[in-house]
């Protein structure tokens, strides 16, 4: 039995490739800019005010060329390498395998400016709308540049799609896996400055929120669980090479753009909101709240632990919960024709539903957003845009599988009917 594949209608490809791409490169470029202005608390917010700290100053540039030589040292240093899964057409990319010496190096770096200078933390705060301009610009260059890579000297023209309207081209973009100076540009964008970005801007206006109000167990909550979470990535930063970000997405506005100014702008936005509009919830309550983040976390853990060990496992042969794990084996062509297999999980977490590792993402995010509760909706920014992001992942992703694995994918479905909530939806 074979799945029939529904051609989407006519306007779903105008509205995708023509309308929304445009749309969401001026909106989402534009409110990064607004919503630094709104954290530090300004009430009358014009477009001269926000356009004039869109260009940066020598504070901004500094820091953007100093963090991001940083994080390029780290990815030219010897170190070892990991591979990311084969792609369609037979390449396996490498990946420096450092990690988490990079994260805790950093994190001593902060520290080391910070008691040489120590109103930096301060001062990144005062100048983050300027910093997100910096950071704005330095993103659409490089999306540029890669927009040009990819037509004129791509590394692997298998992994090239039809042409399509070119501002749809320069949102997704056009390579999975492009270099620039032997780098792989999404380690370095995602890993190397969008993750350790958001650590050390945390870290800055917690400084600068104690500087300013004195001690807080909300605030300092509000820093461990995004800290754990963040420290858990680099320890884990092997197994997001595996993920559908490395594996589907292109270099693009979409990742890379997203990864160097959206993260640290919305991710970063529950702390640097706290810095001018001090949380009024209790340490009790900011102690329940730390528990059942670092519940969440773990659980979050947990489910990409399972994946991530039924993967190196030989022929899928391990144990979870107990007992040998489940799969459906799903073939599938690769670009050249080949049949190639892989393994549909049915066993432990990915048992209980197909995307259960969103789920307690979400949770995590939300435990980390509530020491801003009382503070109207601002705190919650960033869990309200995760839980339709990853909404619209899920289907998005269900949607590139159902295409790959055919029937077999129907056969996973029914096995495994639940998408984030089980026994719910």
């Amino acid at each position: 039995m074979k799945t029939k594949i529904m051609k989407p209608p006519e306007w779903y490809d105008v509205i995708r490739y023509h309308i929304v791409p445009p749309v969401f490169m001026v909106v989402f470029t534009g409110a990064v800019q607004y919503l630094a202005l709104v954290g530090q608390g300004e009430i009358n917010i014009t477009w001269r005010l926000a356009a004039s700290k869109a260009l940066g100053n020598s504070f901004s540039w500094g820091c953007v060329a100093l963090f991001s030589l940083w994080a390029i040292l780290w990815l030219q240093l010897p170190a070892g390498q990991v591979h990311g899964p084969p792609t369609l057409f037979g390449y396996r990319p490498p990946y420096q395998d450092n990690g988490v010496l990079y994260y805790w190096a950093s994190l001593v770096g902060f520290f080391t400016m910070q008691a040489m200078w120590p109103d930096l933390s301060s001062a990144i705060f005062s100048n983050m709308p300027e910093l997100l301009g910096t950071l704005n610009l330095v993103a659409l260059t490089l999306c540029t540049l890669l927009l040009l890579k990819g037509k004129l000297k791509p590394e692997h023209r298998d992994d090239r799609y039809p042409t399509r309207p070119v501002l749809y081209e320069f949102y997704t973009g056009l390579e999975r896996h492009p270099h620039i100076l032997g780098m792989d540009v999404k380690q370095l964008t995602n890993c190397r400055i969008g993750m350790m970005a958001w650590q050390l801007l945390i870290l800055a206006f917690y400084l600068a929120g104690v500087q300013r109000h004195g001690f807080s167990a909300a605030t300092l909550v509000n820093l461990l669980l995004q800290s754990v979470y963040v420290a858990k990535f680099f320890w884990w930063e092997a197994g997001y090479f595996s993920t559908l970000d490395i594996i589907l997405d292109r270099a693009g506005y979409y990742i890379c753009w997203g990864c160097l100014v959206w993260v640290p702008c919305l991710y970063t936005f529950s702390s640097y909101y706290l810095v001018a509009h001090p949380p009024i919830i209790s340490t009790t309550t900011a102690l329940l709240i730390a528990i059942l983040g670092l519940f969440t976390i773990l659980l979050n853990y947990r489910v990409d632990y399972e994946k991530q060990l039924f993967r190196r496992a030989p022929d899928g042969k391990c144990n979870l919960w107990g007992k040998p794990a489940r799969f459906i084996e799903a073939q599938y062509k690769d670009s050249s024709g080949n049949v190639r297999t892989s393994k549909l999980l049915l066993s432990g977490f990915w048992g209980s539903a197909r995307h259960l590792n969103y789920t307690f993402e979400l949770l995590a995010s939300l435990a980390w957003c509530l020491p801003g509760f009382g503070l109207g909706v601002w705190p919650f920014l960033y869990f309200n845009f995760l839980a339709c992001l990853l909404v619209h992942r899920t289907f998005r992703d269900e949607e590139k599988c159902a295409v790959k694995y055919g029937h077999n994918w129907g056969r996973y479905c029914q096995k495994v009917p639940f998408r984030l909530i089980p026994h719910v939806f």
